[in-house]
């Protein structure tokens, strides 16, 4: 069953409950009501009746006669006007009920009890007992069959019930429309999330939706598409590093099956050997940068962060290379605030990022590459400037990926290293053009904050 009949089912059910259980209670609520308000009439007009015949100056039969008067204005309403031992002095009862009356009567005297309906032989009454004339022991008896308050109450119950189909059929109607509204994008959103699964992730749509379920799908399409990129990087992954590996394998292959079918020989046979030696070593060289590029990824424990002076850690990998900027002749300019801040980092590793950010812009200069430091509100900003060529439009979004290689690259991993390495001490690693010329490695790690 889908989740749109499902909500619609149980929003239906609710409502009946509610409305049901709402319906009982107002039909026993107003009866009560109907019925203590009646009471509060008959009593009023007994003690209105009672003061008009109970004058001292008027005899019996002045008495009835006004009671005769208050009777033709109030034809709903039984009269019972008892005197000394219960003698029926006046009534409006008919003479075939009136026995039954005289018997609750003595039942009710007897229980001693005032209740709110008499039951008098098979119809219920509304009874009010009023005292005329104490002295004379007479009694008011004033009564109201309850069958016309419960045919009130029925008129009242049904137009009630009326008001409250017609809300329930609105409200039915009113959660269709919403639940629609919320129930089609999760409906969507499950047919782009079976793409996903299914690995189509390049046809997985953006579905427009208000509010958290927006969220949620803006959420599933973005995923989409990082997963399109990561299969697509996956893939350029395989083919770059089946073919680095390949190359220095097909070398050692070829130069060891002439040495030993006696093709190479002598100085031939020494050469290949060389190339063979070059050849493990390059290959030992790439496997040992894609180990540490997986820990670097996946170990938590590879990392031992300790206080460094980032000026210091950046001199010190100037150092390093300062051979090779002197043997292509480059010049190295330093620009720097006064400040020496203090970064949080694996020295060793932090030290490997940095020289190799430098020995790219080494190899990609034409004459100088610039290192600037500065500090901003917590964080140390590391810029590596060179003024060559600058970074092709088309390398640049995967240049820290493993295996892209630019001009003049070695392996392809050195710069996907260094941002690992940046990422895990808590900072960032971009690479841009620069306006003029050259391209720009900018490092950003947070400043220590412990003592």
């Amino acid at each position: 069953m889908k989740l749109l009949h499902r909500l619609m089912i149980a929003f239906g059910l609710l409502l009946l409950i509610v409305t049901g259980a709402s319906a009982y209670l107002i039909d026993s609520m107003l009866l009560d009501n109907l019925i203590d308000q009646q009471r509060k009439e008959l009593k009023l007009k007994g003690e209105f009746w009672a003061e008009k015949v109970s004058s001292s100056s008027q005899t019996e039969e002045e008495m009835i006669e006004e009671l005769n008067q208050l009777v033709m204005s109030n034809k709903k309403v039984e009269i019972l006007l008892l005197g000394k031992q219960k003698k029926v002095m006046y009534t409006t009862i008919q003479a075939n009920s009136l026995k039954d009356w005289m018997q609750t009567l003595e039942r009710m005297a007897e229980k001693k009890q005032d209740k709110k309906l008499w039951l008098v032989g098979e119809a219920e009454y509304i009874v009010v007992s009023q005292a005329v004339k104490a002295g004379e022991n007479q009694r008011l008896l004033l009564a109201t069959p309850v069958r016309g308050i419960k045919d009130v109450r029925y008129e009242i119950t049904t137009n009630i019930m009326i008001i409250l189909f017609i809300g329930v059929i609105c409200a039915i109607l009113l959660s269709f429309f919403i639940t629609s509204s919320l129930v089609k994008p999760l409906s969507s959103l499950m047919t782009e999330l079976k793409k996903v699964r299914e690995r189509h992730f390049s046809e997985v749509k953006h579905i427009h939706a208000s509010g958290e379920i927006g969220t949620v799908t803006q959420s599933v399409y973005f995923l989409a598409q990082e997963l399109e990129r990561f299969q697509e990087v996956q893939r350029q992954f395989f083919q770059n590093a089946s073919h680095e590996l390949k190359t220095p394998l097909m070398s050692i292959q070829g130069y060891a099956e002439g040495i030993r079918d006696g093709i190479f020989t002598g100085e031939a046979a020494s050469q290949g050997l060389n190339v063979i030696v070059e050849e493990t070593t390059r290959l030992k060289g790439i496997v040992t940068e894609m180990i540490l590029l997986a820990k670097l990824e996946s170990e938590e424990n590879l990392f031992h962060p300790v206080r460094c002076a980032a000026q210091d850690v950046i001199q010190q990998a100037i150092e390093k290379l300062q051979p090779i900027a002197m043997q292509h002749g480059m010049t190295v300019v330093i620009h720097h605030d006064n400040t020496n801040p203090e970064i949080m980092i694996d020295r060793d590793k932090f030290l490997q990022a940095v020289i190799n950010i430098l020995g790219n812009s080494y190899r990609h200069a034409s004459e100088c590459v610039e290192v600037g430091m500065y500090t901003t509100d917590h964080q140390v900003h590391i810029e590596i400037t060179d003024d060559g060529e600058g970074l092709s439009e088309e390398l640049l979004p995967n240049l820290f990926h493993r295996f892209v290689k630019g001009k003049n690259g070695e392996t392809g991993l050195g710069l996907a290293i260094s941002r690992a390495i940046v990422e895990r001490s808590g900072g960032t690693l971009t690479a841009r053009n620069h306006d003029s010329r050259g391209a720009v490695f900018s490092i950003v790690v947070p400043l220590s904050t412990s003592k």
